[in-house]
């Protein structure tokens, strides 16, 4: 099991609203080699959508409950767009990044510009089912970032690369883990593991908020 944490000092740059400030938007579902890991996500987050629907049922509560679900770093909203096809998921997203909020509009999503894990936390509404993919491994402080969720949301979907190590990593990133280490951070927000796999140069994994 391993976790690397790949900057200096309390506070990457690579987490700081003037980092993304000048960035350019990444619309990464309409991108080969991100489409695979974001329809991974929606099948998980689909998943974990289901489950509440049965235990709705088995509470005699309406079983055609819609599921919440917040997508803490949202992009330009291809992941909340692959979302919106499934009848029973109301999605919504954050993301500071201002380049990514002109995806939000041409998807027909429906997105908030905060700063979800800084200035901005105060605001943010969590959903039963909480989405940070590729969001974990540009924080500060990405266990206190899964704690924060654990303590709100009923579901996690989480998305890394998961062959990233200490001098052979993207820029942007302050955090790598490999498949084990990104277990235990998952696991150590509160949240049981109930599906983890690859999709090519990612991971994905599917928490449930433990009993």
């Amino acid at each position: 099991m391993a976790e690397w944490k790949l900057f200096d000092g309390d506070v990457p740059h690579v987490s700081t609203p003037e980092f993304h400030q000048h960035r350019e938007r990444a619309p990464h579902v309409d991108q080969p080699h991100h489409r695979p890991r974001l329809e991974g996500a929606r099948d998980l987050v689909v998943q974990a959508a289901d489950e509440l629907a049965v235990q709705a049922s088995l509470s005699e509560q309406s079983a055609s409950a819609v599921a919440d679900v917040s997508d803490l770093g949202c992009g330009d909203g291809g992941l909340l767009q692959l979302l919106a096809e499934h009848p029973h998921i109301d999605a919504w997203g954050y993301d500071f990044q201002p380049s990514n909020a002109a995806g939000w509009a041409e998807r027909g999503v429906t997105a908030a510009a905060y700063d979800v894990f800084g200035a901005d936390r105060d605001k943010v509404r969590i959903g039963e089912i909480a989405v940070v993919t590729e969001v974990l491994e540009h924080l500060a402080d990405p266990h206190g970032a899964v704690r924060w969720i654990g303590a709100h949301a009923l579901w996690i979907v989480a998305s890394s690369p998961w062959q990233e190590r200490p001098g052979r990593h993207d820029e942007c990133h302050a955090w790598a883990w490999d498949l084990a280490g990104y277990q235990a951070l998952i696991r150590q927000g509160g949240f049981d593991v109930e599906a983890h796999g690859r999709v090519g140069p990612f991971q994905l994994i599917l928490g449930r908020r433990s009993s």
